[in-house]
């Protein structure tokens, strides 16, 4: 990471942060510039696609007392920062024209071919390291088009050359095939009968280790601590949650939270069997939330891939919800394998209300425990 200052005049100093914000040294270095001035900041984030707690904090603190204008260049750093209630100024890239309608409307309708497709993301294996080759392939396709469509590219040829000789845009596509949709207690039901049907087995157990699989944004692994600490096990719990996409991953350690849905998130809890109050575990700050350190002690995030990173052992409790619908047979396969090998004996396995196991041979791995809410359970 490279920081460049200049002083326009007077009244206001630029700040231009080449590169992401990964060391502590780097993060202090930007809090003291941030912190210590008597000059209107214009700051400009041109690699950054995340940034850590500490500095959204400051920026909020600047922007409420009207000394600071953000501008970003990455795209998921501008919905980030906007859902949080940061005013940005998105800088777009102007090296490619804007499509005229009518293009657009004909790339909308055009189709892609799946084995060219295949063969692209094969190449993308090669070069990136990301395996997408046996996911759905109308899901990649139709995604591929939503890329192409946002950097105004009309031929796939095109398109698929720049993406292998250019890792922005790649970034772009990446960020395109993940799914990163996720609520604090989706699905209420699941959350209960976690609650009321294996909490009280687990609690047998002098450790617990959880797997949170495709956790995203941490939703989901905040939502069990809660869970775990009111039911008292949280302090002998460790949870696991991994994502293939590392911004969410540190979007998951932040544990910042838009208030947009805070109406939706205390419904959930509250349908789940919440004991208290959900604000009680966030501090509540301008347009955001921020998870209490209580909830952050036990929650190790990190990214993995199930189709490349193996196996994780020993859990008492996986969940994978809504990850399975977007992997092919053949990778549904391969990851209950996965899932069989990585539990305790007779752990449990949730996936997605519209996920099962019965067309992928599941049922030669699990049990069903309580099929309405897919809670399966491994065979010894």
């Amino acid at each position: 990471m490279h920081i460049n200052v200049h002083t326009k005049n007077i009244n206001t100093k630029h700040i231009s942060i080449l590169g992401e914000l990964e060391s502590k040294d780097d993060i202090a270095h930007l809090i003291n510039l941030l912190e210590y001035t008597e000059h209107k900041l214009h700051i400009t984030f041109f690699d950054a696609s995340i940034l850590p707690s500490e500095i959204i904090d400051i920026l909020i603190s600047l922007q409420e007392s009207n000394k600071i204008k953000v501008y970003v260049f990455k795209r998921f750093l501008y919905s980030y920062l906007t859902n949080l209630g940061i005013k940005c100024n998105y800088i777009e890239n102007k090296s490619l024209m804007k499509l005229p309608e009518t293009k657009i409307l004909n790339m909308s309708n055009c189709e892609l071919n799946n084995i060219t497709v295949k063969i692209f993301l094969g190449q993308i294996s090669e070069k990136y390291g990301y395996d997408y080759t046996d996911y759905q392939i109308e899901s990649i396709k139709r995604r591929i088009k939503i890329c192409m469509l946002r950097e105004n590219i009309i031929d796939f040829n095109d398109f698929r050359n720049i993406v292998l000789n250019n890792e922005d845009i790649f970034e772009q596509l990446f960020l395109a095939f993940s799914i990163n949709t996720t609520d604090f207690f989706r699905d209420p039901e699941v959350f209960s009968a976690i609650k009321n049907r294996i909490l009280p087995y687990l609690n047998s157990y002098s450790h617990i280790k959880i797997w949170c699989v495709g956790c995203s944004n941490g939703k989901e692994p905040y939502s069990l601590a809660i869970l775990l600490k009111e039911a008292g096990l949280l302090d002998k719990t460790q949870i696991y949650a991994t994502d293939i996409n590392p911004y969410v991953i540190e979007e998951a350690k932040n544990g910042l939270f838009s208030i947009n849905t805070l109406e939706s998130d205390i419904i959930n809890y509250s349908l789940s069997g919440g004991t208290i109050s959900f604000i009680d575990y966030f501090k509540l700050k301008g347009q955001y939330i921020k998870a209490s350190d209580e909830l952050k002690k036990n929650i190790l995030f990190f990214q993995h891939s199930l189709v490349s990173s193996g196996i994780l052992n020993e859990f008492q409790l996986i969940l994978c919800r809504n990850v399975l619908i977007y992997f092919n047979s053949y990778l549904q396969k391969k990851v209950l394998d996965v899932f069989y090998h990585s539990l305790d004996m007779s752990g449990f396995l949730i996936l997605g209300k519209s996920e099962g196991i019965l067309q992928n041979e599941g049922y030669r791995l699990f049990n069903k425990y309580q099929n309405e809410n897919k809670i399966y359970r491994r065979k010894e």
